[in-house]
């Protein structure tokens, strides 16, 4: 049976409320909408994207990699599918295979600063900081404003050795994420104090 324009508005309608709930933070609620919607459109790529997001949010991982699975099989270029997968596989400690998945995604859409962040960081924790950081700053010359990027550049900066733009990268996030006190915000604050002590010995070694 084919979609009409009923069914059009019905699936445009749920996804709304659902992505409404999952902005919200109420990922259960939001999954309730997104599975109402693929009863009308189980063929919808976008859908079961969403409800793999969903999923993961709620700790279903392998529910989740099904449901992007199947919106690759429906879509073999969806790129947001793509990503959202790599990021899970990130999640779970399989950074090849988050490699791998966004770098799919960036082979159909290149730009996307929170994808090249994303992939950024999944070199970053296979030790790959120069590719790492070549990533962190396309993510950045994309969006300057993203501070996630900042962080990732100035921890990879700072296992390459450049103590002195690891410090200026530093203070980029901070000063962007200073609204928000997280964990990630203070363990920024406690790596910059630790750079500029090694940054201050540095300069103080006399020159052999």
């Amino acid at each position: 049976m084919e979609k009409n324009n009923s069914d059009d508005n019905e699936i445009l309608i749920l996804l709304e409320k659902g992505n409404k709930l999952f902005q919200n933070g109420d990922f259960k609620a939001a999954l309730l909408y997104f599975d109402e919607a693929l009863l009308v459109d189980p063929k919808n790529s976008k859908i079961w994207d969403n409800r793999g997001v969903a999923l993961s949010r709620v700790g279903l991982q392998d529910e989740a990699f099904e449901s992007f699975e199947v919106a690759l099989d429906l879509e073999p270029d969806n790129s947001q599918a793509w990503s959202n997968l790599g990021v899970l596989y990130a999640s779970q400690g399989r950074y090849e295979e988050a490699v791998n998945s966004l770098e799919h995604s960036l082979e159909i859409v290149r730009d996307n600063d929170e994808v090249w962040n994303n992939y950024g960081t999944a070199l970053f924790s296979l030790g790959k900081y120069e590719e790492a950081l070549d990533s962190f700053n396309h993510a950045l010359e994309l969006n300057p404003d993203n501070a996630q990027a900042w962080a990732g550049k100035g921890s990879a900066l700072n296992f390459i050795g450049d103590y002195g733009e690891a410090i200026n990268s530093l203070e980029t996030f901070i000063k962007l994420a200073s609204n928000n006190l997280t964990p990630q915000v203070e363990e920024a604050w406690a790596l910059l104090f630790e750079l500029k002590m090694k940054l201050g010995k540095k300069e103080d070694k006399p020159n052999e």
